[in-house]
């Protein structure tokens, strides 16, 4: 970064040269780029894999499922089981908030959810960046304030100006108090375990803590505000000023609904998760559910599949959005050095910048294929086939346009034109001795001795050669034209020695 320069109260202008905005990202593109194209393949790998596997066990487990009513723990012993039943108190770990003023508070559920916040001040930072002749950036970095409720502490000694004067129109020049030890933090707190009918299971995380808990006493220094929340104001940093309030309000499960449908694996009582059984590249993969309410089989096993289905898709995106960054990374030098070229820079490097991210979408959309494809083709080679295909295809189509670009810039160019193919100089020139050569009708078009052929002229011209003595019809003449060339000519039928023929050069 280079000198800060203030613009304006609560404004501040920093600078990235074109220089170091360079190194950045050839260090990207050499050491970034590359593992994240890398990380990315693979988890595109292991969400196909994955994908797979879960729908085999899904499909393993919708076979073996045995359905049990709630009442015997051991029905279904060691076997893959099904049950809707009531989720039950018996069990249950009370909840506490020790070293807190409430610490004397209890509560029996599956959960405790604690939403507890502050009134502080705030700082927020906008940032806007515009790029500069010769490759450089320019970012204005504007901090704004305001009171909030913050559910955690907010430290207003790191704010970067604490004497903006925006800061001390809207927080009043009141620095926040550091959070109260009294004051129990947001968290959420499981149960261990829970009983499901006769069973136990230990997915308390699974119940929803959405219930706000109404018959809490309000400990000293507090006051309720409606039914279920706690304030107070003993810790405000001035008489004058909020910040520094606080409320509290807690969550447990619905006991009025609280019937739920759990799915595992029965070990003498207790449910947990069940292993499919192993399959081609599939080993491990389990199944494990609860959801409230009442849910059939076909029903549950219907859900099951959707969300895997829509984590896959998720999970698929995502690679593919990242495959696509990483690709665009490596092109990021040429944008910074279209940046560096003077006047037009920051326009030749923006144009840069969205021809490589446009191109890029073909090789990340060809290796997230091929990564997918080869997959499938190890575990279902029906269906991962057709995406191998698509991916030889792109990969294909691309070498051979770079292969054709390529051959049109090595042939060589006269007057824009492709060089035609020539003979060698010399070629057919020489006769046995005694055995005419080629007899042409006058004139005659020379062939030039020179190794490169003169200019090409729109109009041949014309000269006449006198036949040396000892030279006859079909002898090869040598002549010299008015501008120095030195060409071979054919003596015509019919011209003896002495005699003179017309040639065109």
């Amino acid at each position: 970064m280079g000198n800060q320069l203030s613009l304006a109260d609560n404004q501040e202008v920093t600078y990235q040269s074109g220089s170091s905005r360079l190194c950045n990202s050839i260090f990207v593109a050499v050491c970034v780029a590359p593992l994240l194209l890398l990380g990315m393949c693979f988890m595109v790998g292991w969400n196909e894999k994955r994908a797979v596997c879960d729908q085999k066990a899904i499909l393993a487990g919708m076979d073996a499922v045995q359905e049990i009513g709630c009442s015997n723990p051991f029905e279904g012993d060691g076997s893959l089981v099904m049950m809707s039943c009531q989720i039950a108190k018996d069990g249950l770990e009370a909840l506490t908030l020790p070293d807190t003023d409430f610490s004397e508070f209890s509560h029996i559920g599956t959960g405790l959810r604690v939403v507890s916040r502050m009134y502080q001040c705030v700082e927020h930072e906008k940032k806007v960046t515009r790029k500069l002749q010769g490759g450089g950036e320019e970012t204005i970095h504007t901090y704004t304030y305001r009171k909030e409720w913050v559910d955690g502490p907010v430290d207003s000694r790191r704010f970067h100006s604490a004497g903006f004067a925006d800061f001390r129109r809207n927080c009043g020049a009141v620095q926040n108090p550091s959070w109260p030890s009294r004051v129990p933090r947001s968290h959420i707190y499981y149960a261990p375990s829970m009983k499901v009918g006769a069973v136990t299971t230990d997915k308390t995380s699974s119940v929803p803590l959405n219930t706000p808990l109404t018959t809490i006493p309000s400990p000293p220094g507090w006051t309720k505000i409606g039914s279920d929340t706690f304030a107070s104001s003993k810790w405000r940093s001035s008489n004058l000023d909020e910040i520094g309030d606080v409320e509290t309000t807690f969550y447990s499960n619905d006991w009025a609904n609280a019937k739920a449908t759990l799915l595992g694996e029965n070990n003498g009582g207790r449910v947990g998760k069940w292993k499919a059984p192993s399959s081609w590249l599939c080993d491990g993969s389990t199944l494990s559910d609860l959801r409230m309410g009442t849910h059939g089989k076909e029903k549950l096993f219907t859900q099951l599949k959707d969300e895997s289905n829509a984590l896959t898709w998720l999970i698929r995106i995502l690679g593919f959005a990242l495959i696509w960054l990483a690709f665009s990374l490596f092109f990021g030098p040429l944008g910074v050095m279209g940046d560096c070229i003077p006047c037009i820079g920051p326009m030749v490097g923006d144009s840069i910048e969205a021809v490589t991210c446009c191109v890029s979408c073909l090789p990340a959309t060809a290796c997230t294929l091929g990564v997918a494809g080869v997959v499938w083709v190890a575990m279902r080679p029906l269906a991962g086939a057709p995406l191998i295909l698509v991916f030889v295809f792109v990969m294909g189509s691309a070498i051979a346009y770079v292969a054709k670009r390529n051959g049109e810039k090595s042939v060589p160019l006269i007057g824009g034109q492709p060089r035609p193919s020539q003979p060698a100089y010399g070629a057919a020139q020489a006769a046995p001795a005694g055995q005419p050569m080629f007899t042409a009708p006058a004139p005659v078009l020379a062939q030039p001795v020179q190794a490169q052929p003169g200019p090409v002229q729109a109009q041949p011209r014309q000269m006449q050669v006198l036949v040396p003595a000892g030279s006859g019809p079909g002898s090869a003449v040598q002549v010299q034209t008015p501008e120095g060339t030195l060409l071979q000519a054919t003596v015509p039928e019919g011209v003896p020695a002495g005699g003179a023929f017309t040639i065109s050069y």
